[in-house]
């Protein structure tokens, strides 16, 4: 029987197979939902560090009706109710499209693939916002500063594009892959499938968080 880090490790390298393990484990869900509780929880120390290092949303306006000075501040509440939302519903529309294309497996199914590909896929933006948030929170960078410098033309900017471009590559690889093992389902629905499901999910994410 293979450990959750086996699994994590061997989904980041041989995502199908693993994924194909996955589904043959009876722990699978409660992986699953392990993975996503790491994102979770790191991604709420990111908002935790900005609020102590006084960062502020400045190019994009938040959808909610909170001033952007004070908008990280309650991030940290959002982020993981977000981010569980947005897994659920993104499981729940993956297995409504799979009928049609004769899925065989369950909604659990989805979630614990998807937990995983959550989970991994995000590695790519925490490398840049969790390490550039503490920094900010010990005092050694000016976050609103550097918020500005993420929106100008600087080698910053270019180093979070690069990051976010393999964020978008790793969920768009990882979604469908893990949807095929689930349902059982030949590439091109699951890739159909697994476009759409991350559409939902990223929806969820980008309407509470900032």
């Amino acid at each position: 029987m293979k450990s959750f880090g086996n699994y994590y490790l061997g989904i980041i390298t041989r995502p199908r197979r693993t994924f194909d393990a996955l589904m043959s484990d009876s722990r699978r869900l409660r992986f699953g939902l392990l993975a996503v509780s790491i994102n979770a929880v790191l991604y709420t120390l990111v908002y935790v560090f900005l609020t102590i290092g006084g960062g502020a949303p400045s190019s994009f306006t938040p959808w909610l009706a909170i001033p952007a000075d004070d908008y990280y501040w309650y991030n940290r509440f959002f982020l993981a109710p977000s981010m569980f939302t947005g897994w659920i519903l993104a499981a729940g529309v993956a297995q409504l499209l799979s009928r049609p294309f004769s899925g065989k497996g369950s909604f659990e199914d989805n979630l614990s693939v998807l937990g995983f590909a959550i989970s991994i896929a995000s590695l790519a933006s925490l490398l840049h916002d969790l390490p550039d948030t503490f920094l900010g929170a010990i005092g050694v960078l000016n976050l609103r500063e550097y918020e500005v410098a993420l929106n100008s033309p600087t080698i910053w900017r270019t180093i979070l594009w690069i990051l976010y471009v393999l964020y978008f590559i790793l969920f768009l690889l990882l979604f469908p892959k893990g949807i095929g093992a689930a349902q059982r389902i030949r590439p091109g629905p699951a890739i159909l499938i697994g476009v759409l499901a991350f559409i939902v999910y990223q929806g969820v994410f980008v309407i509470f968080n900032r």
